[in-house]
Parts: structure tokens; C-alpha cells; sequence
């Protein structure tokens, strides 16, 4: 039993609709019906009678309903204390990451935890923006670090500003490059999925750039444009590096910059695991 299922059938009870659960606790009607269903299954029980007025709750969800909101409060209760206790806060912590981990100063992280949260494992996969905000309003992961702005679900720190580059196969000529438009006409690896890149990309050249894959994964794209496929963006310490071993070029006319966030959930902010650990993000980056 999840925390974040206790505190949608809390919201769905007191509310009596998904859209107004989902409202209150900044997510999705789906993702609130998903937590109820969840739910049900583990106890083998239905919670709520639906109908076209809403969601009323049976005997048994009434039953369960004050015992749900107490351990809520608890829960709250343990947050308060975790300041001051947060060798005694156990629990996992999924992390994804989009960045190289020398600059999230993953180490550091690392050690930080060890020493003042030991009881907290923290497993890390790297993905992008776009799967990072999907499998936080999905429940799926814990905390991320995302491009661009944080959503109004959302609550996060940002940790500093990138700058993007676009890279070119060493055989591409510069010198034919003067103004964006010949860019425009160029073929562009994208990210796909939703990407601040891709938006930023038909924000400078326009929506028509011919895109011939995406891929959201640095490695990846970044052998695809070594191999002459097209261009791409990318961040400027991995574009830096690939220049100096002479995979690819740099060509400087469309950088720009993003700020670069860590970012939970803001309906499961308030938990234990995920309070205490973006309690050490946020000193991490001070």
C-alpha cells in the first residue's frame, strides 16, 4: 500500500469526484482513478459506488476512510520530525536524471545520503524531461531532474542554467551556415516524447524542420550526428568534449540556455523519503 494511494481515496472521498481529487492534489483524474483501483485490489474491496453524480463511498471505504486519514497525519507528523531524526527515515528513492552525472554532482549526492540519511537507497535512471514529468504524475519514480519550467503539479529546485549547443558531423560545412534559416533546411535529429529542445528548436527555425529520427538519448544522438545523419542539440560539456575527440562540430548560432530543475510531485511532497531527500538537494545546491 502506497502513500499516495491513502491520499487520493482521501481526496476522492472528501471531494466525491476524480476531477476535483485530482484538482486538489495537482494531478490527473486517470492517475486518481488508477490510485482507487489500485487500491481496491490490494484490499479486495470496492471503496466507492460510481454513478453519474459521482463517488460515493460504500460501508467499507466509510470504515477505512478514518483510518486512512489518520495515518495521513502521521505521515505529516513524521515529516515534521525529519529534520531532526533523518537517520531514522527508511525507504527507496527512484531518481531520474537527464544530465551527465559529474555536473548533478551525483557523488556528492551520494555521500550526503550515506552520511546523514543511511536508511534511504536511492536508485538512479537516466531518461528525458518528458518520461521524467510522465512517470512522476504516474507515481513511477520519486524525483527527477527535468529542463525547463516546473509544471503547476510540480515542486522543485533549480539547480542551474545549461546551456544548449547544436553539434554537426565534422564533414558538415560551417562556412555554408550564415544566418538560421540555413539551418532551417538542414536535417535535425529531435528528442521526441516532449522535450523543451524540440520546443525551443521550432521556437528559433520554425515548425517545418525536417527531422529524419528522435531520440532522447545523448549517447545516442550524439553517434548519430558523428555518423552524418543531422544535427542536433545537445548540452554544451558533452558537445565540448565530442568536439575535442573529434566526433562532431560546434555551431554556436542557436545557443541558448535552460535552467536545469530537481522536481517531485507536489501531492507526495510531504512524504518521509521524498521530503528528506529534496530537503538534501536543496544543501547540496545552496
Amino acid at each position: 500500500m502506497e502513500f499516495y494511494h491513502l491520499r487520493s481515496f482521501v481526496a476522492v472521498a472528501q471531494t466525491g469526484n476524480l476531477t476535483q481529487a485530482a484538482k486538489r492534489l495537482y494531478t490527473t483524474p486517470p492517475a486518481i482513478s488508477a490510485h482507487i483501483k489500485t487500491l481496491e485490489d490490494e484490499l479486495n474491496t470496492p471503496l466507492f459506488v460510481r454513478s453519474s453524480k459521482g463517488m460515493a463511498l460504500t460501508d467499507k471505504g466509510k470504515l477505512l476512510l478514518t483510518k486512512a486519514q489518520v495515518t495521513l497525519d502521521s505521515a505529516v507528523d513524521l515529516v515534521n520530525l525529519a529534520a531532526e531524526n533523518q537517520h531514522e527515515i527508511i525507504g527507496n528513492f527512484n531518481l531520474a536524471t537527464n544530465v551527465a552525472t559529474e555536473q548533478l554532482k551525483l557523488s556528492e549526492l551520494a555521500d550526503n545520503i550515506q552520511a546523514s540519511c543511511p536508511g534511504i537507497s536511492l536508485a538512479i535512471q537516466p531518461q528525458s524531461t518528458g518520461k521524467t514529468l510522465n512517470d512522476l504524475r504516474e507515481s513511477s519514480i520519486d524525483g527527477g531532474y527535468i529542463f525547463g519550467d516546473i509544471p503547476d503539479d510540480l515542486v522543485g529546485i533549480t539547480v542551474l542554467e545549461q546551456t544548449i549547443t547544436t553539434i554537426a558531423p565534422v564533414s558538415f560545412d560551417v562556412n555554408s551556415i550564415a544566418t538560421k534559416a540555413d539551418l532551417a533546411s538542414q536535417p535535425w535529429i529531435k528528442m521526441g516524447d516532449y522535450c523543451p529542445f524540440d520546443q525551443r528548436l521550432s521556437q528559433l527555425l520554425g515548425s517545418n524542420v525536417p527531422s529524419v529520427l528522435k531520440t532522447s538519448d545523448d549517447g545516442t544522438r550524439l553517434a548519430l550526428v558523428a555518423s552524418g545523419l543531422g544535427l542536433s542539440f545537445i548540452e554544451i560539456e558533452a558537445a565540448l568534449l565530442a568536439q575535442q575527440n573529434q566526433q562532431v562540430q560546434i555551431i554556436p548560432l542557436l545557443d541558448f540556455t535552460l535552467p536545469l530543475q530537481f522536481v517531485v510531485a507536489k501531492h507526495r511532497a510531504s512524504e518521509p523519503v521524498i521530503a528528506t531527500f529534496k530537503q538534501i538537494i536543496a544543501q547540496l545546491w545552496c
